[in-house]
C-alpha cells in the first residue's frame, strides 16, 4: 500500500520559493502535495497559487498554519522572520524546511532547534550546496583521506555588481545582513561540512559598505545577482534603502589549528564574478571549479579532475536534493544530513564575523 502523501505549504512567494522550493516539492508529486502558499502580499500569493495549481492562498501565514493540517512547511521569507515562523510551524505539528541562514543570530537558531526537539519534528536548514554532485564528490575525496591533515582553506564568493534588487536583502531590518548572510553562509557551511565540522575558535573580520548605497545607474540584470528565474513581482529597489554590508572579509581560526580565509561581496570592482574554494592538506589539496585533486604521483606532481555528473535540475538543483532528503528523513529512510550542531557552528561564525567587524578586534568563540 502506498504511503499517504505529505501535505506541504510554503511561507513566502519570492524568487527562492517560485524557482526553488515549489518546483522541487511538485517534482515529488508521488510523495507530497503542495496545498497552500502564503505571502504578506495576498495578491502575489494568489498569483503563485493560480500559476502553480495550489488550492489555497493566504495573506496571513498564521491563518494558513491554523486552517491547513500540514506535514511540512517551507519557509522562504526574509531572514528576520524565520524564527517566529519556524517555531509556530513546528508547534503546529509540521516538519520545517527553512531557508538559510536559519536565523539572524546564534541564540535565535538555538531556540529554533529547541522548539524542533520539543515538538519531535525535523528542522532542516536549506544548506543546498551540500546536495550538489560536486560537493558530494569533494566530500568523498576528503573522507577517503586523500588530503591528509587539513590545515588551511579559503573560500571566495564575489560579485562585480550583483546586489539582489527584487526583495529586501539590502535592508537590515528584514535581512539582518548582506552578502555574509546571502552568500557567505553557503560558503562557510560547505567548507565546514567538507572538513568534518571543526569548531570555530576565533574570528577577525572587516565589512564595507562602499558601493551598494550609491545609485550608479549601471545596466545590470536580476541574473547578475543570482535570480536566474522566478522573479515575478520584483519589489521597487532604491539604493538609499541599502544599509547592510556590500563586502566582507575575514580570518577564521578553527579547532586543531585549521585556518580559513573568507571573502564575499555583492559589489566590488573586480573583472568578473568569482567564486570557489581551496582546501590544503599534507597529502593533497582540493580546488573547485573545476573540482581538482592536487597531489603527487611518485616523483611527479599531478592534478586529477574527477568527471562529476552534472546536476539534473539547473541552478537550483540543491533544492530538489534537500526536499527529497527531508521526505526520506520524515519516513525514517535517511539520517538528517544538516545536523543542528553543524548549523549552530556556522551561526556562531556569522555572529563573530559581524561582531568583529563592528568592534574592530578578534572575537574568541566557545
Amino acid at each position: 500500500m502506498a504511503a499517504e502523501k505529505l501535505k506541504v505549504a510554503v511561507i513566502g512567494t519570492g524568487m527562492i520559493a517560485t524557482a526553488g522550493h515549489i518546483p522541487a516539492w511538485k517534482y515529488l508529486s508521488d510523495d507530497v502535495e503542495v496545498v497552500g502558499v502564503s505571502d504578506i502580499l495576498p495578491d502575489r500569493a494568489k498569483l503563485i497559487a493560480d500559476k502553480e495549481g495550489i488550492p489555497h492562498a493566504y495573506g496571513d501565514w498564521e491563518k494558513m498554519l491554523a486552517e491547513l493540517d500540514l506535514d511540512i512547511v517551507s519557509i522562504c521569507t526574509p531572514n528576520r522572520y524565520h524564527k517566529a515562523q519556524a517555531v509556530a510551524a513546528l508547534e503546529s505539528g509540521a516538519h520545517v524546511l527553512c531557508e538559510k541562514p536559519v536565523a539572524t543570530s546564534y541564540s535565535d537558531a538555538v531556540a529554533m532547534f529547541v522548539a524542533a526537539e520539543k515538538a519531535a519534528r525535523t528542522l532542516l536548514v536549506g544548506q543546498s550546496l551540500r546536495f550538489l554532485n560536486r560537493t558530494r564528490a569533494a566530500k568523498e575525496i576528503i573522507d577517503a583521506g586523500r588530503l591528509g591533515e587539513i590545515y588551511f582553506a579559503e573560500t571566495t564568493a564575489m560579485r562585480r555588481r550583483g546586489i539582489p534588487q527584487w526583495g529586501q536583502f539590502h535592508m537590515k531590518a528584514h535581512s539582518g545582513g548582506g552578502p555574509v548572510f546571502d552568500l557567505g553562509v553557503h560558503a562557510i557551511d560547505q567548507l565546514y561540512w567538507l572538513m568534518g565540522n571543526p569548531k570555530v575558535r576565533a574570528v577577525t573580520s572587516v565589512t564595507y559598505t562602499k558601493l551598494g548605497n550609491r545609485d550608479e545607474k549601471l545596466a545590470t540584470s536580476l541574473a547578475d545577482s543570482g535570480a536566474f528565474l522566478g522573479v515575478l513581482t520584483p519589489r521597487p529597489y532604491k539604493a538609499s534603502d541599502f544599509d547592510v554590508e556590500d563586502m566582507a572579509a575575514g580570518l577564521i581560526r578553527l579547532e586543531g589549528g585549521v585556518t580559513l580565509l573568507f571573502k564575499t561581496s555583492w559589489a566590488a570592482n573586480i573583472p568578473k564574478n568569482t567564486g570557489g574554494m581551496m582546501i590544503l592538506g599534507t597529502v593533497g589539496g582540493l580546488a573547485f571549479d573545476p573540482l581538482t585533486l592536487v597531489t603527487n604521483m611518485g616523483r611527479y606532481q599531478v592534478n586529477v579532475e574527477p568527471q562529476v555528473p552534472a546536476d539534473d535540475h539547473g541552478p537550483f538543483s540543491g533544492h530538489w536534493g534537500e526536499t527529497a532528503h527531508l521526505v526520506r528523513v520524515i519516513r525514517g529512510e535517511e539520517e538528517l544530513i544538516v545536523q543542528p550542531a553543524e548549523v549552530l557552528n556556522v551561526m556562531q561564525t556569522l555572529d563573530a564575523l559581524y561582531r568583529s567587524a563592528e568592534e574592530g578586534r578578534e572575537i574568541t568563540v566557545g
